[in-house]
């Protein structure tokens, strides 16, 4: 028989190999030319194979704030960037996903748009800290809460007592919840002003509640090595980072701007270096890009919107610092597949689906306008040549993003923890 699609000659774990696909599973990965031609094969000579990213950490906005982002064109940005699955954030959406009427609403916006594949956090706030079971058997990956304003009056934050009836029910249901981590009792009292101590304070009160409830914390976009280092004092916790607080520091954001703004802020240079080494410690569990875009108009003004997008050049940063190796960068951009329990997902290996990134690791590309996809195409990076260009992303053994564009139709499926999502040849095989 033939093979759907073979990729020959690609770089993997530093060998050329052949990877086998069949109805978007990987069947095989062979040694360079021995996997044959499939019905459609990919030259990959000179390209490294990378597993598609799961980025757990994005704020699509859609449905209700499509101007924001909006599935198509942040699904095209991931695919550009080798993320084959996205975990959208439920704050931004209208309303935001904190009933099970709102994931069906969700699921629905994404699957008519997205080309890559898709899960969700639920919200977790003050007013359904008591009813969570409806939300938690709809399909979400876990619960998502803020210990600060979100920005969104619908979206308010929990107190103890409500985290604490979230996390309880979080663990009976086998998922985790993920913290916004700052204690508003230590902001200025204009809120610009957001101490390392305001990142501490939280991680050690979330991870003291997670103790006690005997839930899984995951700590979202640390910015502070002293929280990563809080956080680590606590069982079943886990901590992501993003690409900016990585790469940039205070003096960047305040040449950049409201660019460069985000919540938490950027820190001093010593930190930066410091996450550096836990992230290649394993002391930091994930990174995740937090794209949170805005239209144009909410960056200008007294009170700029604080959100950076980066879904699509998350690779290429971690690539640019020099400090990680390509596995780190894999197991980093991975490890959301565990946390999510999102079956089949975050390695190149037979059984998984197929997601695939081919990337040139020694080509450049100058971040900008005519480069970036998402709808509003404004990063912290615009005019930075950065490397790693990602010619192919493949979902589920189909051919995405090539060459600069989308090459599918919407197909993304909605993901549930522990089940995985059907092609939909298998699904005719079955009937």
């Amino acid at each position: 028989m033939t093979a759907d699609l073979v990729v020959r000659g690609g770089a993997l774990d530093g060998s050329a190999c052949d990877i086998v696909v069949e109805a978007g599973t990987i069947a095989a990965v062979t040694s360079a030319g021995a996997g044959g031609r499939g019905a459609r094969t990919i030259e990959a000579d000179g390209l490294t194979v990378l597993p598609g990213a799961i980025d757990a950490h994005v704020h699509f906005d859609a449905p209700g704030r499509d101007e924001w982002e909006g599935w198509a064109s942040g699904s095209l940005a991931a695919a550009a960037g080798g993320v084959t699955t996205v975990v959208d954030m439920p704050i931004d959406s209208h309303p935001p996903t904190i009933d099970a009427a709102a994931v069906r609403a969700k699921q629905a916006a994404a699957a008519a748009a997205s080309i890559v594949d898709f899960a969700f956090w639920g919200g977790l706030v003050p007013y359904n800290a008591t009813s969570l079971d409806a939300l938690l058997g709809s399909g979400v990956v876990g619960l998502k809460a803020f210990l600060c304003e979100s920005g969104w009056p619908e979206f308010p934050p929990c107190g103890p007592d409500e985290l604490a009836l979230g996390m309880r029910a979080a663990a009976a249901a086998g998922l985790p919840v993920a913290v916004h981590c700052e204690d508003p009792a230590h902001f200025s009292p204009d809120q610009r002003d957001r101490p390392v101590a305001s990142e501490v304070a939280a991680v050690a009160l979330a991870g003291s509640l997670a103790s006690t409830e005997g839930a899984a914390l995951h700590v979202v976009h640390c910015s502070s090595a002293d929280a990563v280092t809080e956080a680590r004092r606590w069982p079943a916790t886990t901590v992501e980072t993003c690409p900016h607080y990585l790469a940039l520091n205070d003096a960047d954001a305040a040449r950049i701007g409201p660019d460069a703004m985000c919540c938490p802020p950027l820190r001093d240079e010593e930190n930066r270096r410091r996450l550096h080494a836990l992230a290649a410690s394993g002391a930091i569990h994930s990174v995740a890009s937090d794209h949170s875009p805005c239209p144009p108009e909410e960056k200008e003004g007294s009170t700029p919107f604080a959100g950076v997008s980066g879904v699509e050049t998350s690779l290429s940063i971690l690539l640019s610092l020099g400090t990680l190796s390509v596995a780190d960068i894999v197991r980093l951009r991975t490890a959301a597949a565990a946390l999510c329990q999102l079956r089949g997902k975050g390695a190149v290996a037979p059984g998984y689906d197929a997601d695939l990134a081919l990337v040139d690791l020694d080509a450049r590309w100058v971040v900008g306008p005519d480069t970036l996809h998402s709808r509003h195409r404004r990063s912290p990076f615009v005019g930075s040549t950065l490397p790693g260009v990602v010619a192919t992303t493949i979902v589920r053994g189909t051919v995405v993003y090539e060459a600069g564009a989308a090459a599918a139709d919407p197909q993304g499926r909605f993901l549930v923890p522990g089940r995985r999502a059907e092609n939909p040849r298998a699904m005719e095989a079955n009937r």
